[in-house]
C-alpha cells in the first residue's frame, strides 16, 4: 500500500491524552470520533478543532487534520505531560541533560481512507532557549520512560496511544506536529 504523509497547517506540544487514557492500542478504538464543528468558543472536550497557523490548542484538545472522506486525515489527541526533574523510572534511565523531561501521552486516529505513516521524529517541542527539540535529543532516548511512540503505518479506522518524551530546559512551550518539517498543528503546555 502506498505510504502517505499528513501534512496540515498548525503546530503541536505533545499529544499528551495517552496517560490518561491507557497505554499502546491499534485497535481503533481510541475513543476519538469524528465531528466537523468547530467552534473556538468549546471546551476540550466538545470534539475535534480544526487547527489554523499560529493558534496553538490546549491539552486536551482533539486536532482533526484532512478531511475524512477521501485520502489521509487522522484525529491527534495530546494530553498533559508528566514533568520530571529526574528518571522517568524509579529503576533505571538518566537524569534530563537540560533540566526537565516532559512525557506527552498521545492519541492517533486514521480516520482517512488510506494509510497514515505517523512518524516519531515528526513530533517536537518548542521551548524558550532550546527551540526546536525532538525525541532524539539530550537524554530524552534513556529517559526511563516505560514506552514511547514508535513510527508506524496506521491502516483506516486504526488508532494508536503512547507516549513521547523529551528533554528540555524549561517544562512550558508548544508541542508540534510538523512532517515533512511543515508545522500542521501545536498544543501550548
Amino acid at each position: 500500500m502506498r505510504r502517505v504523509r499528513l501534512r496540515v497547517v498548525g503546530v503541536i506540544a505533545a499529544l499528551a491524552m495517552v496517560a490518561a487514557c491507557g497505554g499502546g492500542s491499534s485497535d481503533g478504538q481510541n475513543g476519538l470520533k469524528p465531528k466537523p464543528t468547530h467552534t473556538k468558543s468549546k471546551p476540550a472536550q466538545a470534539g475535534p478543532h480544526f487547527p489554523t497557523k499560529g493558534h496553538p490548542l490546549r491539552l486536551g484538545q482533539v486536532a482533526q487534520l484532512g478531511g475524512g472522506g477521501k485520502g489521509a486525515a487522522a484525529l491527534i489527541k495530546v494530553g498533559k505531560p508528566k514533568v520530571s526533574r529526574s528518571r522517568l523510572s524509579s529503576s533505571y534511565g538518566d537524569n534530563p541533560i537540560h533540566g526537565y523531561f516532559v512525557n506527552f501521552p498521545i492519541k492517533i486516529l486514521n480516520i482517512g481512507t488510506k494509510p497514515l505513516l505517523v512518524d516519531r521524529l515528526d513530533f517536537y517541542v518548542k521551548t524558550p532557549g532550546l527551540g526546536k527539540v525532538n525525541t532524539n535529543q539530550g537524554a530524552a532516548p534513556y529517559s526511563g520512560a516505560s514506552e514511547q511512540l514508535d513510527t508506524t503505518e496506521l491502516e483506516k479506522n486504526q488508532g494508536v496511544s503512547n507516549f513521547l518524551a523529551f528533554d528540555v530546559s524549561t517544562p512550558h512551550g508548544k508541542f508540534v506536529y510538523g512532517p515533512g518539517g511543515k508545522v500542521s498543528v501545536a498544543w501550548r503546555f
